[in-house]
C-alpha cells in the first residue's frame, strides 16, 4: 500500500482533527454549561499556568529512570548525507531505522521503550535490511517487528483511528495513547488516562493487506473492503457474535471483525512497566483511577468525567537534563559500533531506563510543538516525560471536589458581603484587595506544595468581585434610603447645615448616648391670658348679638384659629432662630419651645451657640411685638375713621421667658419605627433648664451655673452680660441652685455679636 506515514508522526493526525471539543469537566450541569461557554475558563487556565510555572522551581529532580532518543535539528540532514549508515536516508525514515535504535536499546538493557511514532500500515517500499551473519536480508518492517519481539517491553503509539499495523501490534508489549486534548487556547494541559478503542480484527486486516484492499465500516452491521483505484467492493456482514466470514481457500472462515482494547496513555504505560502496576485490573471510579502493584503499591490518578487529568508539568523540554537525551544518529552510531564488535562511546546511557523516542524538530511534518503551561512553544514529547514522572513520583494535580469548591465560593462570597457591609467604603476596598491577594497566595502555595488546584477565577471574580460590587451597590441604595430617612427626621428640627453634616457622617450615631450638651426652653408668656380673653370676648359677642348655635360655633372656631395663628407665629419665630444657630429643635410643648445644642453633631461651642440663639430669640420677639403694636395703632386709626365698621380685636403682644442649662445628658431617638420617632434629650440637667425657664418671668433669659462657666471660657463678652441672681429653689431639687440672667438688651445686633464669636 502506498501511504505517507512518515516517520509517521502523530502530528499529521492531530492536524486532521483540529476543532475537536475539549473533554467535559466534571461537575454539576451548571458548571458544565459555564465551561462550555468559556466564561472565565480562559482566565482560570491562565492562572493555572501561573501556578505551574511557580511550582516548577520547587519540583524535585526528574525521575532518574526517564531518558529520550529524539530526532533533533541535525538528524534529518545527517541521515540524508549518509551519516552514520553510509547510505542516504530521506525524511520518511525507513522502519529499519527504528529497528536499529531498538536493537541498541535492547543491548543496553533499557527497561522499556516507547515510540511516539504512528505506524498504521506496512511499508513494503522500504529497502531490505541485513540482520548480519549468514541470515538473508529481510524487509524493513519485518526487521523492526523482530526487534520489538526481541526487546519484549515496547510501547507503540496509537490513536483511536490510527492503531499500529497488525504486524507491529501483535508483537508490542502495549499500545500507548498519544492524543493530548487541547484547551480552547490550544494549550496542552491535560491528557486522557485511557481510551477504549475498537480496532479492525488482525485477520481481517491481513486478509485485506494481502489483496491490496482498504478496510472500512460500511452500513450498520457490515465491513467494507475496497481497492483505492478500482471500482467494486466486498461487503462482509458482521454476525451477532461479532465475527465476519472471510472467503479463504474456497471456504468461509469466521474471524473476529473487531478487536476491543483499552489503550492507556503512553506515559502511564511506561511508568506501569517500571512499577509493576496492573493496568488490566484498574479500579475506575467517578473521580479517580486506582492502580495497584506489588507489595501494596498504589497509585491514584485524579480524573474527570471524560477520564482526563491535568498533567503535573514539572519540566519542559529545555529543563530535561542533557545527559538523559541522545539523538537518533548518535544511537545509530552506537548500534553500528556494537555490531562491529567495539564498545560504543559513552557506555550504556539507557541501561535500566524508560526510553521515549520522539521528535524535537522545527518546520517540517516531523514537528510536534505546541503551547504548554511552562512554555508557549514547547516540544510535546515532554508530555510523556511529565506524565511518567508524575506516576513514578506519585505526584498528581488534584481538584477540589465540587462540594468543596462550592463551599470556597460561598465562603468567599459571605466574607466579601460582610466586609462590604460592615466596613467603611475605602476600608472595605482595601480589605477586598488584601483578601484577593491572600487567596491568590494561598492558591499558589497549595499548588506548589501539594499540587492542589484551588479555583481562582470564579471565586475571586464572582464570589468576591461581583458579590462585592452587588453588595456595595445595595449598600449605596440602603444608605440613600437611610439618608432620606435622616433627612426626613431632622430637616424640620435642625438647620440645613446640620442635616448635611449628618449625611456626610460615616455613622450617624443615632443610638442613645451620654454627652455634654446645652438645652434651651423658651415659653411664650401671656398665651394663657390671651386665650382666656379671646374666649370671654367671643362668648360676650355671641350673647350680645344673640347668635344662633351654629353661628356661635363658627365664631368660637374663628377666634380659636386666630389664637393658634398667633402662637404659631411666635413659636415659628423662635424655631427659625434656633435653626439659624445650628441648634436641634426638639419639640413644642404647648406654647413652649424645647431645643438643644451638642447633638447629633458634636460641638464644643454648644453653650455659646445656645445663649446667642436665646438673645436673638428675645430680640426677634421684641421686634415682632414692635411691628404688631404699630399694626394695632394703624388698625385703631382706621376704625376711628370708619365708626360704622366694627373695630377688629387688637393683636396680642406676647413675651418670652427662657431657661438654659448645660451638663451631661442622654440623647437619642425615642419611640419606634412603627409609630412616632422623636430625637430628644433627658436627664437631670434637662429638668433644671425647664425649671429655670419657669422662674425666668417675662422677656428674661436665665442660665445655669455650668452654662455661665462655658461662656466665661469660650465667650467672655457674653459672660460679661450675665448677672448672678439670688440662689433659687426649684421643683425637684433639694438645694437652691445658682443662676444668672443674661441682659440681652445690651448684647447688640446679632451680626456684630456673631462676628466676634470665633466658634
Amino acid at each position: 500500500m502506498a501511504a505517507s506515514t512518515l516517520v509517521e508522526r502523530r502530528q499529521v493526525f492531530l492536524q486532521s482533527r483540529e476543532g475537536l471539543p475539549s473533554v467535559p469537566v466534571r461537575g454539576a450541569r451548571w458548571v458544565g454549561w459555564l465551561h462550555k461557554r468559556d466564561l472565565l475558563l480562559g482566565l482560570e487556565q491562565t492562572l493555572f499556568d501561573w501556578r505551574v510555572r511557580q511550582a516548577a522551581g520547587y519540583a524535585p529532580p526528574l525521575a532518574p529512570e526517564l531518558a529520550l532518543v529524539v530526532a533533533a535539528e541535525n538528524t534529518v540532514q545527517s541521515l540524508r548525507l549518509g551519516y552514520p549508515l553510509q547510505e542516504s536516508v530521506g525524511l520518511l525514515f525507513p522502519r529499519h531505522i527504528y529497528g536499529r535504535i531498538l536493537r541498541e536499546l535492547t543491548a543496553e538493557k533499557a527497561t522499556a521503550v516507547a515510540f511516539d511514532v504512528l505506524l498504521p500500515d506496512d511499508r513494503p517500499d522500504h529497502p531490505m535490511v541485513s540482520e548480519g551473519g549468514t541470515n538473508p536480508p529481510v524487509a524493513s518492517d519485518e526487521f523492526f517487528a523482530r526487534q520489538i519481539r526481541a526487546h519484549g517491553q515496547v510501547v507503540l503509539a496509537s490513536l483511536p483511528d490510527l492503531p499500529p499495523a497488525p504486524r507491529f501490534r501483535s508483537v508490542a508489549r502495549a499500545l500507548g495513547e498519544v492524543h493530548s486534548p487541547r484547551d480552547k487556547d490550544g494549550a496542552a494541559r491535560r491528557v486522557r488516562a485511557f481510551v477504549d478503542c475498537r480496532f479492525f480484527g488482525t485477520q481481517v486486516l491481513n486478509f485485506a493487506t494481502r489483496r491490496g484492499l482498504i478496510v472500512a465500516d460500511g452500513a450498520p452491521g457490515t465491513l467494507r473492503l475496497h481497492h483505492p483505484a478500482e471500482e467494486g467492493e466486498l461487503v462482509l456482514p458482521v454476525a451477532t457474535n461479532g465475527t465476519v466470514a472471510l472467503p479463504l481457500g474456497g471456504a468461509r472462515i469466521a474471524v473476529p471483525a473487531y478487536e476491543f482494547r483499552r489503550v492507556w496513555h503512553m506515559g502511564i504505560v511506561l511508568a506501569a512497566m517500571q512499577l509493576g502496576l496492573d493496568l488490566e485490573h484498574a479500579e475506575v471510579l467517578p473521580d479517580r483511577i486506582r492502580l495497584r502493584g506489588p507489595n501494596g503499591l498504589l497509585r491514584e490518578i485524579p480524573v474527570d468525567a471524560g477520564r482526563s487529568f491535568p498533567v503535573d508539568w514539572s519540566v519542559g523540554w529545555r529543563q530535561i537534563p542533557h545527559d538523559r537525551i541522545r539523538t537518533i544518529e548518535s544511537v545509530l552510531k552506537m548500534d553500528l559500533d556494537r555490531q562491529a564488535g567495539s564498545k560504543p562511546e559513552g557506555g550504556d546511557p539507557f541501561a535500566g531506563r524508560l526510553v521515549i523516542l520522539g521528535s524535537v524538530l522545527n518546520g517540517s511534518n516531523l514537528s510536534d510543538q505546541g503551547p504548554t503551561p511552562l512554555d508557549p512553544n514547547d516540544y510535546l514529547v515532554s508530555t510523556y516525560v511529565n506524565v511518567a514522572n508524575s506516576m513514578l513520583q506519585d505526584r498528581f494535580v488534584w481538584r477540589l471536589p465540587l462540594p468543596a469548591e462550592l463551599a470556597v465560593h460561598v465562603g468567599l462570597s459571605l466574607l466579601a458581603a460582610w466586609m462590604t457591609w460592615r466596613l467603611r467604603t475605602l476600608l472595605a476596598e482595601g480589605a477586598m484587595l488584601v483578601l484577593v491577594l491572600a487567596y491568590l497566595g494561598a492558591a499558589g502555595w497549595a499548588y506548589v506544595h501539594y499540587r492542589l488546584w484551588l479555583p481562582i477565577a470564579y471565586p475571586v471574580l464572582t464570589g468576591l468581585g461581583v458579590n462585592h460590587a452587588v453588595m456595595l451597590t445595595w449598600r449605596l441604595m440602603f444608605e440613600q434610603r437611610e439618608r432620606h430617612r435622616v433627612r426626613s427626621v431632622f430637616a424640620k428640627i435642625v438647620s440645613p447645615e446640620v442635616v448635611q453634616e449628618l449625611l456626610r457622617a460615616e455613622r450617624l450615631g443615632l443610638d442613645g448616648s451620654r454627652r455634654e450638651m446645652t438645652v434651651f426652653f423658651a415659653d411664650v408668656r401671656g398665651f394663657t391670658e390671651m386665650t382666656d380673653a379671646v374666649q370671654a370676648a367671643a362668648e360676650l359677642q355671641a350673647t350680645e348679638q344673640r347668635l344662633a348655635p351654629d353661628q356661635a360655633t363658627a365664631l368660637f372656631e374663628r377666634r380659636a384659629g386666630e389664637v393658634l395663628e398667633t402662637v404659631n407665629l411666635y413659636l415659628a419665630t423662635i424655631a427659625d432662630v434656633v435653626k439659624l444657630h445650628q441648634g436641634t429643635l426638639d419639640k413644642y410643648i404647648g406654647d413652649c419651645v424645647m431645643a438643644f445644642w451638642g447633638a447629633p453633631g458634636v460641638d464644643e461651642w454648644h453653650a455659646v451657640r445656645c445663649v446667642n440663639a436665646a438673645i436673638d430669640a428675645q430680640q426677634a420677639i421684641d421686634q415682632l411685638n414692635v411691628r404688631r403694636a404699630e399694626l394695632n395703632r394703624l388698625r385703631s386709626a382706621e376704625a376711628a375713621a370708619r365708626p360704622e365698621v366694627p373695630a377688629p380685636s387688637p393683636l396680642p403682644l406676647l413675651a418670652l421667658g427662657t431657661g438654659i442649662n448645660t451638663g451631661t445628658m442622654t440623647v437619642g431617638l425615642m419611640g419606634s419605627e412603627a409609630h412616632i420617632l422623636n430625637y430628644t434629650v433627658f436627664g437631670r440637667e434637662v429638668n433644671l433648664a425647664s425649671r429655670l425657664e419657669g422662674v425666668s418671668g417675662r422677656s428674661r433669659i436665665v442660665i445655669g451655673e455650668a452654662t455661665h462657666a462655658h461662656l466665661t471660657r469660650h465667650a467672655p463678652e457674653l459672660a460679661a452680660l450675665c448677672t448672678l441672681l439670688e440662689p433659687v429653689t426649684v421643683k425637684g431639687f433639694r438645694q437652691p441652685v445658682n443662676a444668672y440672667e443674661v441682659d440681652w438688651k445690651k448684647a447688640g445686633p446679632a451680626d456684630v455679636r456673631l462676628r466676634r464669636f470665633k466658634g
